[in-house]
């Protein structure tokens, strides 16, 4: 079962955006890390080209197109909806199985989208 899980709420514990706060987008298990809305956004420098006939044919814009990179999951923090801190999270048994909790405060955390 995974510590952080898309729409989780998040802090980042060093680097130059240590200290902000975001909510995960995507998470990537086999590279150990995951995308935050709003943090680590890079430029890609991207040329004007067009797609392949059979595929729609539409053009592809160029430009400076700014998005997302992962961060490590190392380097994020869970962050408790009920006490509003960064906290750890531990796994007890509930009513519908193992379920994640913050270790603070033992509120519940959100269940992810997949569902184990």
């Amino acid at each position: 079962m995974p510590t952080i899980v898309k729409g989780d709420t998040v802090m980042v514990r060093r680097g130059r955006e240590k200290g902000k706060r975001g909510t995960i987008k995507a998470v990537f298990p086999r590279a150990n890390a995951a995308t935050v809305e709003g943090i680590n956004v890079v430029k890609r420098h991207t040329k004007t080209g067009t797609q392949q006939q059979n595929m729609g044919g539409a053009a592809q814009t160029g430009g400076i197109l700014e998005k997302e990179a992962p961060l490590p999951l190392s380097a994020l923090m869970y962050v408790c909806v009920k006490c509003n801190m960064p906290a750890r999270v531990r796994y007890q048994d509930g009513a519908n199985g193992i379920q994640r909790v913050c270790a603070k405060c033992g509120e519940p955390a959100r269940e992810s989208s997949k569902g184990a």
